[in-house]
């Protein structure tokens, strides 16, 4: 986005001028794909959909006033905005076929906040993880730290999402790829200096620390859910289990195929499947909390269905309620 800002304007900055090529012309090079595009509008707009209840209910619930769900509600915000690039932008591009060079500002700055969605995703998805197992290692102290830890983590989350919109260079769609790729294939002669400006290692760098950061809290957070439980097969365990299976599963598809565009090309199937991951990676914490979280399904029915539930919840209940969450 500083490049955007310096020079005034997206085609102004060296190597993404498109003026070589008349709209015609670029609207030829591109590949329309309804039979993807559409699918990926309407699942998109079921899922923010989906959203907006859950977030009322947190508030409705004083949910709110535990430090993870503070995370979470930035984790939902972080979520939808995501949702909105990987299903409600790309769909539409995907209808219509587009490629960088036929609307290149709009390209340029929703690649920006595509790419800040993600990086902000797995910023929040890692603390939350961390908020976790700091809260459950150092339980005598939960109540003084949580809400420290919270606050911390949101400012980091913010902050790191301001880095990468502001200093790193964007990424632009591709109709013919089918994927958000830094180079915006704008130039008639490529150059090694054009692939310089378009090279883009903090991406790639967030996506590597991610997978090691993920997996090793997921395996600490693991070990200690399982040790509290004292070795027995607590619904509780096998909840947070399945949860962070979910989560580890999308994001390491989404960083390492993301990661290998860099390097090789790879298949329509490959790329179509990641495109789903990305879609599903952002939509299902949504079902996450509607299925796992007690208060959140008993309020939802109410709220979206007009159900009451008749079950009462016991202490111990509550106690997973509180402490559920998207991990």
């Amino acid at each position: 986005m500083n490049r955007y800002l310096q020079y005034g304007s997206v085609e102004a900055i060296p190597y993404y001028n498109c003026s070589w090529k008349s709209f015609e012309e670029w609207e030829q090079t591109g590949i329309k794909r309804p039979y993807l595009g559409w699918p990926l509008v309407i699942f998109g707009t079921c899922i923010e959909l989906i959203y907006i209840p859950i977030i009322y209910i947190i508030f409705k619930t004083n949910l709110i006033k535990h430090a993870c769900y503070k995370i979470i509600v930035v984790l939902i915000s972080i979520d939808m905005s995501a949702t909105f690039c990987s299903c409600l932008i790309t769909g539409p591009l995907l209808i219509i076929g587009s490629v960088f060079c036929m609307y290149p500002t709009f390209t340029y700055l929703a690649g920006g906040i595509a790419l800040v969605s993600w990086c902000m995703a797995c910023a929040a998805t890692v603390s939350l993880f961390a908020n976790r197992v700091i809260s459950i290692a150092f339980r005598e102290y939960a109540d003084a730290i949580e809400k420290k830890l919270a606050y911390s983590s949101i400012a980091f989350i913010f902050l790191y999402g301001a880095f990468i919109y502001i200093f790193t260079p964007t990424v632009c769609y591709n109709s013919v790829i089918m994927a958000w790729i830094a180079n915006p294939l704008s130039e008639e002669f490529p150059s090694a200096e054009a692939d310089e400006a378009y090279r883009n290692p903090t991406q790639a760098w967030n996506n590597w620390i991610f997978l090691v950061s993920i997996f090793t809290l997921f395996s600490v957070y693991f070990c200690m859910v399982k040790k509290l439980a004292q070795g027995q097969k607590s619904k509780a365990s096998r909840s947070i289990f399945i949860q962070c299976s979910i989560i580890c599963f999308f994001n390491t598809c989404i960083a390492l195929v993301y990661n290998a565009l860099n390097y090789i090309t790879l298949s329509p199937g490959i790329l179509i499947f990641v495109q789903c991951c990305w879609a599903m990676n952002h939509a299902s914490p949504a079902f996450i909390y509607m299925t796992m979280n007690h208060t959140i399904r008993r309020e939802y029915k109410k709220l979206v269905f007009g159900v009451l539930s008749q079950k009462v919840e016991d202490t111990s209940t509550a106690k997973v309620t509180t402490s559920q969450s998207r991990i």
